[in-house]
């Protein structure tokens, strides 16, 4: 590929999902992380100011349903989607449009990728602790509804922010939270499945790390 076609094709590919690793722009385009950062460093493209750019772009199309406070976490990933098994579980119509919010985060020092989805009214800013504070409160306490636990094999984007490397299985914990019996959200947990240990307490969830991880 052409150093010009590089350069473009590495430009557009950030400012099409600003939320995109190096590495994982230098694999679409099929080139180094080192020239991918040459080439942003040379168009003087901030990966962060285009993340805080996509966040000002989402409150438009949210308002006034969700609101996106100017201290907006960069790294809280937002995007609207149509998703009919999450739709099943939320007892929606499967055409609705969904909220889902990404983010990496450490539970109990054990890294995590949280995915939570949603069609809940949420104001967002920098959040401190778990997604679930964003859900509304006003119909009475969030309960946990359900939790099922799988090993997925077939993720390696998600293997190797996690683990480091494209072939390691990931623990899949799903919660469905509801609020007086109504659904409210599906939160995803993905965890590496080397080095921790998994602890059930009744119907709670305990993940710690395991002595030398």
């Amino acid at each position: 590929m052409a150093r010009e076609t590089i350069k473009s094709h590495v430009v557009q590919t950030a400012r099409q999902d600003p939320f995109l690793s190096i590495d994982e722009i230098a694999t679409i385009v099929q080139t180094t992380p080192r020239y991918v950062r040459t080439i942003l460093s040379e168009a003087q493209i901030s990966l962060m100011q285009l993340r805080k750019s996509y966040a000002k772009t989402m409150e438009k199309q949210l308002t006034p349903v969700h609101k996106v406070s100017d201290s907006f976490d960069p790294q809280l990933k937002l995007t609207k989607v149509i998703d009919g098994v999450m739709a099943q579980l939320l007892a929606v119509d499967p055409q609705q449009e969904l909220l889902q919010l990404e983010r990496m985060q450490t539970i109990n020092d054990v890294p995590c990728y949280v995915q939570f989805v949603t069609y809940a009214d949420l104001s967002l800013g920098t959040i401190e602790g778990s997604l679930r504070q964003l859900l509304p409160r006003d119909k009475g306490a969030l309960v946990q509804k359900s939790l099922w636990v799988e090993v997925v094999t077939n993720q390696p984007n998600l293997s190797r922010l996690l683990t480091s490397s494209t072939e390691q299985p990931l623990l899949k914990l799903c919660y469905l939270l509801s609020n007086d019996e109504v659904p409210l959200a599906v939160e995803t947990q993905w965890f590496p499945t080397e080095g921790i240990c998994l602890k059930t307490n009744s119907s709670a969830l305990e993940i710690t790390a395991q002595f030398g991880w």
